[in-house]
C-alpha cells in the first residue's frame, strides 16, 4: 500500500521529495519503510498523465547519501517521470481508440446483417432514390393520377418531398401545405396506423375547408397511408385521383400500406447508413489526428530525453570519481534505460511515419530491395553466422521506403530470434497468387489474399522464412500488437513495435500478412501483396 511508503508524501503533495538521510528526521525513524527496510536515501517524484497523479518515479538506498540532493538530481528524475508520464499517455491513447475501433466495427457488423435482411425491400439507402422510385412504381402500378410522399410536421403542415403526376394536372413537388382545418385527432388517426380513403371528396362527410383544400390540386378522391418510422409518425404516402371519382379496394389498400412499411424501414436503415458514414468519418479524422499525436509526442519526447542523456554523460565524465560504486552504477542503468527509450521513441515514430510520411507508388524491385537491406545488415549476418538464401521476387507497385523497411524488419527479426547452438538459415522467395475471379487459384491460396482486395491484377506472395526459436501460434494475433513481446529484454533486445510496422506498411498497400510457426521449429512470415495499386492509392 502506497501509505505505508515514502512515496505517499509524493503522491499526497505532487512534488518532488528527497530524503538524503532518513535516520536524521526524527518523525521519519518510525516509518513502516524504516523500520523494515532500513532505507536511509529517497528521492521520488509523481508521474503526471493527463494532469493526474499516475504514480511515482523512486530511487531509493540502504546507503546514507554524502550530501543533499542536488537542483540538477532532481531535474534529472523530473525529466524522466515526465517522458514516462507522457509515454503512458500515448499508450492510453492508442488503447482508447483501439476500444472505438472495436466497437465502430461492432456496429458496422450489425448494420450489414440489417442490409442483408431488408435487401427485398429496398434497393437503395439513399433516401432521394427511395423516394422517388416509391412514388414513380406507385403511380405506375395504380394508374393514379398523382402519388406523392408527404412529410407531416407536428400541426399537420408538411412538404410534398416527391411526387409521381401525369399531364394535364398541376405539379406540387416542394410545395408547403398547411390544412386550414387540422385536428389533433387527424394526426392519432394515422399514428395508429389507420388508412384514409375518400372516393369523391364531394359526396364525403368532410369539412368544407378540407375540400378546398384538396381542390386546389386538382384532387377528386385520394387514399392516404401513413409513414411510421420506430413507431413515430413520419408522413404520408397519398395517392391522388383527379380526372374523377375513385373507388380504392382493399388490394390498393394493403399494398400502399405494406410499401409504406418498407419505407419505414428504408428511412430507418438509410439513417443508420448516414450516422454509421458519418463514425466512419469522424474515425477516419481520429486516426488521423491520434497518428499526428504520436508522431508530435514522440518527437516532443526526444528533447528531455536528449537532456537526460547529456546530464548522465556530465555526471559520468565529470562526477565518476566522486560517486560510490553504486552512484556510478545507478547512472549506468539511467543511461541505459535513456538509451532504450530512445530505441522506443525511434520505433514509436516510425511507427506513425507508416500513415503521416508516405511516398507515391511506383514501380519496385523487391529483389533489389532486399539486396539492400542484406548490405545494412551485414554485420548483423557476419555476428550471427547467417545463411542467406534469396530467390528472385517480383516488381510491385509501392512504396520503396516503406518496402525496404518492411523487409528490413523481418529480416532482422529472422537474424535476432536465432537459435544459439545453430546457424541461422534465413530463406527469402515468393510465389504468385492469380487475381480473385482466377478459377486456378488454390484455397490455400485465397485464405492469404486479402477479404477486401479490389484490385483487378494479380497478387504475389513474399515469404522470409528462418530456422529460429519460432513461437507458439496462440501467440499469432498478439505479436503484429505494437508493444507486444513474447521473450524478456534481456534475452533479445527490442520494442515490440516492429511488426506492429510491418502490419501497417502492408495494409496501406492493400495487402495482408500472417505467419506459420512452432515454438523452437522456426517461423515463416507470408505477406500478400498486389502486384498493381489501384488508382487513388499511391498517397493514402
Amino acid at each position: 500500500d502506497v501509505k505505508d511508503t515514502y512515496c505517499a508524501a509524493v503522491v499526497q503533495t505532487k512534488k518532488t521529495i528527497a530524503y538524503p538521510h532518513v535516520g536524521k528526521i526524527a518523525a521519519m525513524t518510525a516509518h513502516p519503510v524504516y523500520q523494515n527496510l532500513k532505507l536511509e536515501s529517497y528521492i521520488g517524484t509523481p508521474i503526471f498523465v493527463q494532469g493526474k497523479v499516475y504514480g511515482t518515479l523512486n530511487f531509493s538506498s540502504t546507503q546514507v547519501k554524502s550530501s543533499n540532493f542536488e537542483p540538477h538530481e532532481r531535474e534529472i528524475i523530473e525529466l524522466m517521470a515526465q517522458s514516462i508520464g507522457r509515454f503512458i499517455a500515448a499508450h492510453q491513447t492508442e488503447m482508447e481508440r483501439q476500444r472505438v475501433e472495436d466497437e465502430l466495427r461492432r456496429q458496422h457488423r450489425r448494420a450489414q446483417l440489417f442490409a442483408e435482411v431488408t435487401l427485398k425491400i429496398r434497393q437503395s439507402l439513399q433516401l432521394e432514390e427511395i423516394l422517388h422510385t416509391t412514388v414513380t412504381e406507385v403511380q405506375k402500378f395504380l394508374q393514379a393520377d398523382r402519388v406523392i410522399v408527404f412529410r407531416l410536421g407536428f400541426d399537420g403542415s408538411g412538404t410534398v418531398l416527391k411526387e409521381a403526376v401525369v399531364p394535364p394536372f398541376p405539379v406540387i413537388q416542394g410545395q408547403d401545405i398547411v390544412d386550414p382545418c387540422f385536428q389533433q385527432e387527424y394526426l392519432e388517426q394515422y399514428f395508429q396506423g389507420r388508412v384514409g380513403a375518400i372516393a369523391d371528396i364531394e359526396k364525403a362527410n368532410v369539412e368544407p375547408c378540407y375540400v378546398e383544400m384538396l381542390q386546389q390540386f386538382g384532387v377528386r378522391a385520394n387514399l392516404v397511408v401513413p409513414i411510421l418510422q420506430k413507431q413515430e409518425l413520419w408522413g404520408l404516402l397519398i395517392a391522388h385521383q383527379c380526372s374523377g371519382p375513385r373507388q380504392w379496394t382493399d388490394f390498393e389498400t394493403e399494398l400502399l400500406r405494406q410499401i409504406a412499411d418498407q419505407i419505414g424501414i428504408a428511412l430507418a436503415q438509410a439513417q443508420l447508413l448516414e450516422r454509421e458514414t458519418r463514425q466512419r468519418q469522424e474515425l477516419a479524422r481520429s486516426n488521423v489526428e491520434l497518428q499526428q499525436f504520436a508522431y508530435i509526442a514522440s518527437h516532443d519526447l526526444q528533447e528531455p530525453l536528449r537532456k537526460i542523456q547529456a546530464f548522465g554523460d556530465r555526471l559520468k565524465v565529470k562526477c565518476s570519481e566522486a560517486l560510490t560504486d553504486q552512484g556510478r552504477d545507478y547512472i549506468e542503468r539511467m543511461q541505459n534505460a535513456a538509451g532504450r527509450m530512445q530505441v522506443l521513441i525511434n520505433d514509436l515514430l516510425s511507427l506513425s511515419r507508416v500513415t503521416t510520411k508516405t511516398q507515391p507508388f511506383i514501380q519496385v524491385n523487391l529483389s533489389a530491395v532486399v539486396h539492400n537491406v542484406l548490405s545494412d545488415l551485414e554485420i548483423s549476418i557476419q555476428e550471427t553466422g547467417a545463411q542467406i538464401e534469396i530467390e528472385d521476387l517480383p516488381i510491385v507497385e509501392a512504396d520503396p521506403v516503406q518496402m525496404r523497411q518492411l523487409l528490413q524488419n523481418l529480416i532482422g527479426n529472422a537474424l535476432k530470434f536465432h537459435k544459439a547452438e545453430e546457424q541461422p538459415v534465413v530463406k527469402i522467395y515468393s510465389q504468385l497468387l492469380m487475381s480473385l475471379e482466377s478459377p486456378v487459384l488454390s484455397s490455400d491460396n485465397q485464405k492469404q489474399v486479402p477479404k477486401n482486395a479490389t484490385n483487378n491484377g494479380d497478387f504475389c506472395q513474399i515469404l522470409v522464412q528462418d530456422n529460429g526459436i519460432g513461437f507458439e501460434e496462440k501467440y499469432l494475433d498478439r505479436i503484429f500488437n505494437a508493444f507486444q513481446r513474447l521473450h524478456g529484454r534481456s534475452e533479445y533486445p527490442g520494442t515490440g513495435i516492429g511488426l506492429a510496422i510491418c502490419r501497417k506498411i502492408v495494409e496501406r498497400h492493400g495487402g495482408s500478412i500472417t505467419a506459420n510457426s512452432e515454438s523452437g521449429q522456426g517461423a515463416t512470415f507470408m505477406i500478400t501483396l498486389p502486384l498493381k495499386q489501384d488508382q487513388g492509392d499511391s498517397t493514402e
